[in-house]
């Protein structure tokens, strides 16, 4: 990613606060703000000044570690300030004065409590200019080589973390685990600190040079760094160092350089950071970023609590005990016994016991899994055949259901209107026989009475046996009338929404989706005890889309019954019979909710 020269200084200052983050942007100033609960007046504000813009600093695994280690070990919120020197392209003569002005202006009116260095060029920039920003904030100088930090001075309050990187070392354990080597490939960038890294890699390299010859690529490209890496003479190595900024002056993300080589070498690669394990090196003894990180934390820690060391407190991270990618090693052949005794090997694949055991006993055992499998069908297959009958005396029970309901209805009819007609047409003729032109108060108010409860019975019976005003007005009025059925009487608000449906819909449709509402709104009624029910319908997928909600006790529509429910049955089978879906929602304590699809055909009749 082309990194062009930024203004003031090329400078972009971050803040934020733990464990809250959100950044929003004002000129080259980013702050966040996260609240959090602490007897503290305030965060601990911790300035981070990078040797390199963050996207593409090797140091950012570091940092990142670090910020989550310190927040765990501290009870207060902790507000992390990031600043970017911007390495590849900060001129010291030309941006020092801009950066110390915006970060004198930054922090005037609260001053860090704690100035974190990271890496060599942000440590001799900040020697150079403390007294000019913060000469009283302690400081916890990170990461910078211990050559590279010659000349940079502490006071009584601040601490160090530095690394020591023995070279020579590294190169001694190429040498140990490829004896053969003839070559070895340095892949470094060409900004000012990897300049510096070359002239120290030509230094440390001298009493190697009669045994294998140094090929330096830090004045290519990436891409010629991948050409050439890719035809490398055999017996060749490569060391990955950085890549900063590439030969060509493009800055270039660490890991997408160590992708790019490591796709196309013809070499194993070897590099210095535990976080390139597992990213295309083979290992060896690396610096751990997660181990400096933990100590920079319990220093920071002691730090911010006002602990004052007797001297500046200084921690080396040297190279650590050798690890390897176990895929690296069986890529490029390297056996075990090169590497060093107190080696850990990580990414390692299982035996092909291990990896084929499960298929070794399953071919084994294939006439006891095929047995299992034969037994599971019969019984897949016995269940069925029990599903189905049950299905079908499902079906004949909601047939009877039905059959029951009209036989009650007219057991009714016949053994309770018919009787109290009877006695209205004997007492209507016995008042005839007397002769009375008018009858008796008394019993005109109780013929009259009787009279209306009669019809109202009649009107009812005749009203669930068949709603004729879907037959006269059609859908909507009948689901109407329902709607104001089910209300009359209880406390219970019946709201019913219609949408844009045809005016004509066809009877099969009509009966029943209006029968699916009635059962839905007499089920309301009679178990969910609710206050309110929403009824809609409305177009939908070429059909007509039914709902009723409730916000009654529910039940649990997928648990144990005692008994099946006709009515939810009946309205499946309905739906089924035109080809449409329901869906029952409930919980208990949650309502119900009734979802009727069911599709529109031809024409309305």
């Amino acid at each position: 990613m082309n990194n062009p020269r930024k203004s003031n200084a090329g400078l972009a200052l971050r803040a934020f606060l733990v464990p809250g983050r959100l950044t929003a942007g004002v000129a080259l100033l980013f702050l966040s703000l996260a609240a959090v609960a602490v007897d503290h007046p305030g965060p601990a504000r911790i300035l981070i000044l990078n040797s390199f813009s963050r996207e593409n600093s090797p140091y950012e695994v570091f940092a990142s570690y670090f910020r989550s280690e310190l927040a765990q070990r501290v009870s207060t919120p902790i507000a992390f300030y990031d600043a970017s020197l911007d390495g590849a392209h900060f001129d010291p003569a030309r941006d020092a004065g801009p950066f110390v002005r915006f970060l004198h202006d930054s922090f005037a009116d609260v001053r860090p409590d704690l100035v974190i260095p990271l890496g060599p060029l942000a440590n001799a920039f900040y020697a150079q200019h403390r007294e000019e920003l913060f000469a009283d904030s302690p400081v916890l100088a990170a990461l910078g080589e211990e050559r590279a930090m010659q000349g940079v001075e502490l006071g009584a309050r601040d601490a160090s973390v530095v690394l020591r990187l023995d070279i020579r070392q590294l190169f001694e354990h190429m040498l140990q685990v490829l004896p053969q080597t003839s070559t070895i490939a340095i892949v470094i960038g060409d900004s000012p600190i990897e300049r510096y890294w070359v002239n120290v890699l030509h230094t440390e390299t001298r009493p190697f040079e009669e045994r294998v010859s140094f090929l330096y690529l830090n004045k290519l490209s990436l891409d010629e760094t991948k050409r050439r890496a890719a035809a490398l003479p055999a017996n060749s190595a490569i060391l990955f160092v950085q890549m900063y900024v590439d030969g060509a002056g493009v800055s270039r993300q660490q890991d997408l350089a160590l992708n790019v080589v490591h796709a196309t070498a013809n070499a194993p690669m070897f590099g210095l950071y535990t976080s390139q394990l597992g990213k295309g090196i083979v290992g060896g003894p690396l610096v751990s970023e997660q181990d400096a990180a933990v100590r920079a934390a319990k220093i920071a820690r002691a730090m911010l609590a006002g602990e004052v060391p007797s001297q500046p407190a200084l921690r080396q991270i040297e190279l650590g005990t050798p690890a390897y990618d176990w895929r690296e090693l069986q890529r490029w052949g390297i056996p075990e016994g090169r590497l060093p005794q107190e080696s850990t090997i990580l990414f390692r694949q299982p035996s092909l016991w291990e990896q084929y055991k499960w298929a070794i006993i399953a071919g084994v055992g294939v006439v006891i899994l095929q047995s299992v499998l034969l037994t599971g069908l019969l019984i897949q297959r016995t269940h069925r055949r029990r599903a189905e009958e049950e299905a079908l005396l499902l079906s004949g029970r909601i047939l009877t259901a039905h059959e029951d309901e009209h036989r009650s209805l007219a057991r009714e009819l016949h053994d309770d209107v018919t009787p109290r007609l009877a006695r209205l047409a004997i007492d209507a003729a016995r008042a005839q026989r007397d002769g009375r032109t008018s009858p008796r108060e008394e019993n005109d108010l109780s013929m009259h009475d009787e009279l209306v409860r009669l019809s109202e019975d009649v009107h009812a019976f005749s009203y669930r046996l068949h709603p004729t005003v879907l037959d006269d007005l059609g859908l909507v009025d009948a689901l109407r009338s329902e709607c104001d059925r089910a209300s009359h009487g209880q406390a219970i608000g019946v709201d019913l929404k219609v949408g844009e449906v045809p005016e004509r819909i066809p009877n099969d449709v009509a009966l029943s989706l209006f029968r699916i509402a009635q059962e839905a709104l007499r089920n309301i009624v009679r178990h969910a005890k609710a206050t309110a029910v929403s009824v809609s319908l409305a177009p939908r997928r070429a059909g007509l889309e039914l709902t009723v909600v409730d916000d009654g006790v529910g039940f649990d529509v997928i648990g144990p019954r005692e008994r099946p429910s006709l009515g939810h049955a009946s309205m499946r089978e309905r739906v089924r019979q035109l080809g449409g879906d329901l869906q029952i929602r409930s919980a208990p304590g949650s309502g119900t909710m009734i979802v009727a699809w069911v599709p529109l055909r031809g024409k309305a009749t």
